[in-house]
């Protein structure tokens, strides 16, 4: 029975490229959630991985692998003693070559004293050993120095605290009770999103067939493989030079010493993007405020840059590069980092350049892919579904899709104390922001979108014209079937199908020009109080202002000077918060009326004015 790289791989010698990719990352992932257990188990694994991935990974080493395993003698099965010719001598591995996981005999002690493997006999001289790239990658957090750390953290307390001074309004108790409602509406929506995607994907998981792992004697073949042999028939034996073991067994070190493990931890990683994009959204914010303060940015493009439905696109897309050139130099980004998040990018292919040019193209496409396929391009009604669909793949796969396509390994490690709180209330305060920031464009967003469906369906007048006409329509075709002494069978006192025909044709609201008559009045109350309001206004009773001008925004809702008189209106009488939402709705239907943002700051300097003179006595 032959022991070959496919039996320690537990895959079949006609698995595709695809699935052998697969196997080396499963035990890449596998190795690199343990630790050194003292016995060097995890580096020899690691070795082995190398050795398959050189063999496997390239087409025409495998072809020449297969055709040599299908020329080799068999041999015998373990525990009986196999002769194997190793550093010139007979090496016998008989019942106690290998007795348990980790366990070795004296004789397979004795028979491995290169630990090296150079110069061993059916080696290529002229060929220079290959060796796995992303095995002897640091793993280590780029930060070392615990005052970087805190100088880290400070700052990036500072700029949100900064933000969160700046942002906040003078009615904060106010605008803090509607955010706290949005935000409990919005938890509740992702928490019903997830709950209907991991019902459909437990009921597929049910259906589908269960993937076969790795075969048990997976751990003892690579434990095994440098003191057995038989694991190389057909292939030269694995050359390593001294420098490259000594750079595997540091990386392995200190991923140890770091305590980093491969254990998928979705909402860690959740959480780290979610800080990414909030953070870069707020220097977004701060950049289009400076652009429209000197005039480059109209106040209309402003206002639809930061609308809600645009802003998380434009924020996940253009954090795309800097994600990727963030990864392909430190392995990580500020979320991730605070959250022990490090990067690996191509650590299963043993032909992986690791050039600077390379590593970029390879976390930009990682970044495309995590944009579209994680986020769903950052459209609010697609990325909660997405993300949920990934976070069940993760949990189920161990890993995402673009992870695997892009082979990249994610490790985790404890992130601190520090860190962590600088994580979470820092994601708290920026949900706070955007809760403000967001809350008014949202409910003239919700306003707009219900007038809107409102003004498309039919009002009841147009329904019972509709239904009127029907009946007309019915009578004048009833009596002409009926004989006449259905007719004349109608109790007393009851009017006949004509008569009624006539009454309701002459009802108003029913006949044919009952709804165009409903809307000229409406055209002509509208004039009236467009008129009568402002002269209200400018003869300062604005109590009666008030009352026009409301009458006129109700039947008018587009209209900015309708909402614009209501909130003059509403100034004059003292009530500065009615005002200021007034002039906010106006400002929505006219987003390039400069004067509006004069009247909102108006509004705004009164509310303060008004608290303070009344806590000030």
């Amino acid at each position: 029975m032959k022991a070959t790289l496919y039996d320690a791989l537990g895959i079949a010698p006609t698995s595709s490229g695809e699935e052998v990719r697969a196997a080396l990352r499963g035990l890449i992932r596998k190795y690199y959630a343990k630790t050194r257990d003292g016995q060097g188990n995890v580096e020899e694994a690691l070795r082995f991985i190398n050795h398959a991935s050189r063999i496997l990974g390239d087409h025409e080493r495998r072809q020449r692998y297969d055709r040599d395993l299908t020329e080799s003698p068999e041999t015998e099965v373990a525990g009986e003693r196999v002769g194997e010719r190793a550093g010139g001598r007979d090496l016998l591995l008989g019942d106690d070559a290998y007795t348990e996981v980790g366990a070795t005999s004296v004789l397979a002690e004795a028979a491995v004293e290169d630990p090296l493997d150079t110069g061993l006999p059916g080696g290529a001289p002229d060929e220079p050993p290959m060796h796995h790239p992303g095995l002897t990658q640091r793993v280590a957090p780029f930060v070392h120095s615990p005052w970087l750390t805190i100088g880290l953290c400070g700052a990036f307390a500072a700029f949100i605290v900064a933000a969160v001074v700046l942002v906040t309004p003078p009615d904060a108790v106010v605008v803090a009770r509607e955010v706290l409602g949005w935000l409990i509406a919005t938890l509740l929506v992702l928490a019903g999103i997830y709950a209907v995607v991991h019902g459909i994907v437990s009921v597929r998981r049910r259906h589908s067939v269960a993937r076969s792992g790795l075969v048990p004697q997976t751990d003892l073949a690579i434990l095994n493989w440098r003191r057995e042999r038989s694991v190389f028939l057909g292939t030269n034996q694995p050359q390593e030079d001294a420098s490259w073991i000594f750079q595997l067994r540091m990386a392995e070190l200190e991923r140890a010493k770091a305590g980093r493990t491969s254990e998928p931890r979705p909402w860690h990683r959740l959480a780290a993007r979610s800080f990414d994009y909030a953070l870069w959204g707020l220097m977004l914010a701060l950049l289009l405020t400076q652009l429209r303060g000197i005039g480059a940015v109209g106040a209309g493009t402003a206002y639809w840059l930061a609308h809600p439905l645009v802003a998380p696109s434009l924020i996940s897309l253009t954090w795309v590069p800097l994600e990727a050139l963030l990864v392909a130099a430190v392995g990580t980004t500020p979320g991730k980092w605070l959250f022990g998040i490090y990067l690996q990018l191509a650590i299963s292919d043993a032909y992986a350049r690791l050039d600077t040019r390379a590593q970029l193209v390879r976390g930009l496409r990682r970044a495309l892919r995590v944009w579209v396929e994680g986020v769903g391009c950052g459209f609010p009604l697609v990325a909660p579904v997405m993300v949920a669909i990934a976070y069940e793949k993760l949990a189920e796969n161990q890993e995402t899709d673009w992870d695997f396509a892009l082979d990249c390994l994610v490790t985790h490690g404890p992130a601190g104390v520090l860190n962590s709180v600088t994580g979470v209330c820092g994601i708290a305060a920026m949900a706070w922001l955007y809760g403000i920031a967001w809350h008014q464009p949202t409910t003239d967003t919700i306003g707009w979108t219900r007038t809107t469906i409102g003004a498309t369906l039919p009002s009841l007048s147009t329904v019972m014209g509709a239904v009127g006409g029907g009946e007309r329509v019915i009578e004048s075709w009833v009596p002409a079937q009926l004989p006449k002494t259905t007719v004349a069978a109608a109790p007393p006192g009851a009017a006949s199908p004509q008569v009624s025909g006539r009454v309701a044709a002459a009802s108003p609201g029913t006949g044919d020009g009952g709804f165009e008559k409903m809307l000229a009045a409406r055209r002509a109350r509208v004039v009236a109080l467009k008129t009568d309001g402002p002269r209200m206004l400018a003869a300062h009773d604005y109590l009666r202002a008030a009352e026009l001008c409301r009458a006129w925004a109700d039947l008018d809702l587009a209209n900015a000077d309708a909402w614009r008189c209501l909130g003059s209106a509403e100034q004059g009488l003292g009530n500065y918060q009615e005002a200021l939402n007034a002039f906010r709705r106006a400002k929505q239907h006219a987003p390039g009326d400069p004067s509006l943002d004069a009247s909102i700051e108006s509004a705004e300097r009164g509310i303060v004015h008004q608290f303070l003179d009344r806590y000030s006595h």
